[in-house]
């Protein structure tokens, strides 16, 4: 009994003790950083169940209306001011509730006084558009107000001034602003007051410094967006009497927000959801929040000291309880105590969150972590067996990713390697030379970047270990240094998704070079783009790869070494990235070794039996096309067809397989492959010869064993 109450006093003190150091800690800031990145974590897994406000419609001048607006008015940019009185006219016909604009106006129209004029006479009209000031955060006494007969008509103006938290992230909002004596809305709260000016606030979950934590949505465009091109279209056909894409009557009743939202136009916030957020998002969110009634809550400081301080007793309970009742199992009890306690503090933190109320997760977690390290030390120091009960308790908690076990497993970093059932990825970029004949060494030096980056990121992200690079060729692993199972269908999805990536870095390279030079982006990488496309140049990979036992592991001298494979396996998949060529295949070419582990989750054609250079066992040869379960109908039926095809060409049956591959091209025309074999069909099997050396075709058919030599690696 005497044991028993030192135990728990014990227990009660360490507990104790680490409440105090965790809410030390969180006294002077420590946890801030960290609790500010979880709350965004949680913002955005709660952005995903919030319904936005129906009420909310958002007019958007994208880059689709400046180019309408060109083509259509003539206008260049900047619109003329008068643009927006269109809007405004158009808008307020059909009786919304506001109409609010966070576009400055602080300076004169570069088309002249009339063209303000004509805007404030749009908002004398409606008496419903709010507009946009800007109080100086630098200096409260500064303020940028609209020119004057834009700010004269306006029913209403509004601050755009941002709420920013010492990361630069905007979690929240103000209401009200205060300047020159007279306190001003934020333009997200402007819309209620301009519908009913007596508005109580006093419900409102405010913070200390009278701002509001946000509810944000999931995407900004979950708000009713409308192009300004449509508005335009639709005030024309309506002041002609004809029926437009929109009527006014689609307004009715709704708070609606103008404001850029063309690339380089709008303003750029960091949020929990975004990094490159539109700031007009801000005030929809606050809006949204107030009318919904779903701000954020912060739970009572006195809560959240209570919460840690439950935790850190759970945490010293959990090692009591097993040491005085399950000794013989405190391992087992133990782990399974703690992790029900990490999940207990993960998973009410995030519950709350979801339902509205923030209650902070890191200073409860570190103050748990804390004591349950101390509680196990401690106690194991007193049993003697602290190493073997400390691997114990967390063996089951924590997980080993590949980078962790290279840097803790110093033996790792010994010369020599290990042998691994993996897959070896090999690509390369067809006729990259042609690029360095075009473009300057800094050029070709940042255009590498880009796309090295964005296909390395690919091979990672599928748990893959990129070798090295030479030139615009990528060297890749998968299944070393860490086993896995499924290291072949992980290579395959990889390659996939670098031939989609492709197609989609090929669109935005022409987009980047028909469009002005983003800020983030470097003039050379720039100036490439637009010399790709100057020249008719696009980007096509070609990936090969071979699957089977390779050797992993440091290679070199101890003073420079680097992890890399070598095998023949890693050859033949180096040959399988240079025959792509020699099928004109779409850039993905397998071997059979790989096929055989991929079961039937990916859709693949065989091709020929063959010969690889430097290589003398025949192998069958593969083109990688989809992943089964996002492959179409039409190709499935396709591959089917194919593949008849293909056993009447083993068969010899060369006019049966002609026939199978004309009805196939006659779907796809644009299908190499197919096109390749009725070259080799029609020039050599069906005039009773085969390709030989002599005949430059880059293959050597041998009838004996039905084997074709590749000549070129």
């Amino acid at each position: 009994m005497k044991q028993t109450r030192k135990l728990w006093l014990r227990s009660l003190i360490i507990a104790l003790s680490s409440f105090v150091v965790a809410m030390a800690l969180n006294f002077f800031g420590v946890f801030s950083y960290f609790e500010n990145k979880t709350y965004d974590i949680r913002m955005m897994n709660a952005s995903k169940h919030k319904r936005p406000c129906d009420k909310i419609a958002f007019i958007c001048v994208d880059q689709e209306s400046i180019d309408f607006a060109s083509e259509e008015y003539g206008w260049s940019w900047p619109w003329p001011r008068e643009s927006y009185a269109r809007i405004i006219d158009f808008v307020s016909a059909g009786d919304p509730s506001s109409i609010t604009f966070d576009i400055l106006y602080t300076e004169p129209s570069i088309y002249g006084e009339r063209d303000d004029i004509a805007l404030g006479a749009a908002e004398a009209r409606s008496q419903k558009v709010i507009q946009t000031f800007f109080i100086s955060e630098e200096d409260c006494d500064k303020a940028l107000f609209p020119v004057p007969p834009i700010k004269e008509s306006a029913a209403l103006l509004g601050n755009i001034t941002s709420a920013k938290d010492d990361d630069d992230t905007i979690r929240r909002s103000r209401l009200f602003y205060e300047y020159d004596g007279t306190a001003y809305p934020s333009l997200g709260i402007a819309p209620v007051l301009l519908e009913n000016p007596d508005a109580d606030f006093s419900d409102v979950p405010k913070l200390k410094d009278g701002s509001v934590l946000l509810r944000f949505a999931n995407s900004i465009d979950d708000y009713f967006p409308y192009s300004a091109k449509d508005i335009l279209q639709s005030y024309d056909a309506w002041k002609a009497g004809q029926e437009g894409p929109l009527a006014p009557e689609d307004f009715e009743g709704l708070y609606v927000f103008t404001a850029y939202y063309a690339p380089g136009l709008f303003d750029i916030c960091s949020t929990p959801i975004s990094k490159v957020y539109p700031g007009v998002g801000i005030h929809i969110t606050t809006l949204d929040n107030y009318l919904s009634g779903d701000f954020m809550r912060m739970i009572p400081f006195w809560v959240n000291v209570a919460w840690a301080l439950f935790v850190c007793l759970f945490a010293s309970a959990i090692v009591a309880l097993c040491e005085s009742y399950f000794a013989q199992y405190s391992s087992i009890t133990i782990s399974a105590g703690i992790v029900a306690g990490l999940a207990l503090c993960l998973f009410v933190p995030v519950a709350l969150f979801n339902a509205g109320f923030w209650l902070r997760l890191v200073a409860p977690l570190f103050a748990f972590i804390l004591c349950a390290l101390a509680s196990i030390i401690f106690s194991l120091s007193v049993e003697g067996k602290q190493k073997r009960f400390i691997r114990s308790a967390f063996s089951q908690c924590l997980s080993k990713d590949v980078v962790n076990q290279i840097i803790n497993d110093s033996a790792s970093f010994t010369l020599g390697g290990k042998k691994f059932q993996m897959s070896a990825i090999f690509t390369d970029i067809q006729k990259f030379s042609s690029f360095s004949e075009l473009l300057t060494a800094g050029q070709l030096g940042c255009l590498l970047n880009f796309y090295l980056t964005k296909m390395s990121d690919i091979i990672i992200d599928e748990k893959g270990t990129v070798d090295k690079y030479e030139g615009d060729a990528i060297v890749a692993l998968v299944g070393a240094p860490v086993k896995m199972d499924d290291h072949a269908k992980r290579a395959c999805a990889a390659a996939i998704k670098m031939k989609k990536a492709e197609v989609q870095m090929n669109k935005d390279i022409i987009n980047y070079a028909q469009n002005p030079k983003p800020a983030w982006m470097e003039e050379e990488l720039h100036s490439a783009f637009k010399t790709l496309i100057e020249n008719k140049k696009n980007i096509f990979t070609r990936i090969g790869i071979n699957s089977g036992e390779m050797i992993a592991g440091y290679f070199g001298s101890e003073r420079k070494k680097n992890y890399t494979m070598m095998g023949n396996n890693v050859n033949l998949a180096s040959r399988l990235e240079g025959v792509n060529k020699q099928y004109h295949t779409g850039g993905i070419m397998i071997s059979e070794a790989t096929r055989n582990l991929l079961d039937d989750d990916f859709v693949v054609r065989s091709l020929d039996r063959v010969r690889v250079v430097n290589i003398n066992a025949p192998i069958k040869l593969y083109e990688l096309l989809e992943e089964k379960s996002k492959a179409g109908q039409d190709l499935l039926d396709y591959v089917a067809a194919w593949e008849n095809a293909m056993k009447d060409f083993e068969a010899s049956d060369w006019q049966k397989s002609k026939q199978g591959i004309e009805a196939l091209l006659k779907k796809r025309a644009d299908d190499n492959v197919a096109k390749y074999y009725l070259h080799l069909l029609d020039d050599y099997f069906l005039k009773g010869t085969y390709p030989q050396e002599k005949d430059n075709e880059g293959v050597a058919f041998n009838p004996e064993d039905g084997v074709f030599t590749l000549l070129q690696k």
